[in-house]
């Protein structure tokens, strides 16, 4: 229906107005997308500048799928933000070191993709994607590494917080 929707569109050459809850559909069909929460506009714009650039924690949260990673500031030690983003393909998997430790949980091997559910053992539920297959099993004691220059910080009201380094704080 995504398909026969977006070839009407570029059909008819007319400006389309296309109301729906489910942000794969958003993503697919739209050229600008409204994201709302409560009756609120939280961010316009193209599909994948909300994806690469959400300004709140809401959109970060709503655009993707899988959803992006919220965890608090702590796992990049900053007790100055509330939360961190981090898309679940933009973290590395390794065996032997990284940033965090984590168990994995369950494994959807999709075929060109793999996403993982672990579990941090200091920050709660985190989702990896992987390009391909993977030999991880469920059990499995592992290290995670964010990508740092694709962070997303959110202070303490659920904004983006703009920084150079996301892994250091603000001078006092």
């Amino acid at each position: 229906m995504r398909v026969e929707l977006a070839e009407l569109h570029q059909s008819i050459g007319a400006t389309m107005v296309y109301v729906t809850h489910d942000q794969v559909e958003a993503m697919t069909l739209a050229d600008q997308i409204v994201v709302m929460n409560a009756g609120r506009i939280e961010q316009v714009g193209p599909p994948m500048e909300l994806y690469d650039n959400p300004q709140t924690e809401f959109v970060a949260a709503f655009i993707g799928s899988p959803k992006m990673n919220l965890l608090p500031g702590q796992a990049i030690g900053r007790d100055d933000i509330k939360s961190v983003g981090i898309r679940p393909e933009h973290l590395d998997v390794t065996q032997d070191k990284g940033t965090w430790r984590a168990k994995v949980g369950v494994i959807e091997n999709l075929g060109s993709d793999t996403v993982v559910y672990m579990e941090t053992d200091d920050f709660g539920a985190v989702t990896v994607r992987l390009p391909g297959h993977h030999p991880l099993r469920t059990g499995d004691r592992v290290f995670l590494t964010p990508d740092e220059k694709h962070l997303h910080l959110f202070g303490k009201d659920g904004r983006k917080i703009h920084a150079k380094d996301p892994l250091s704080a603000p001078a006092t």
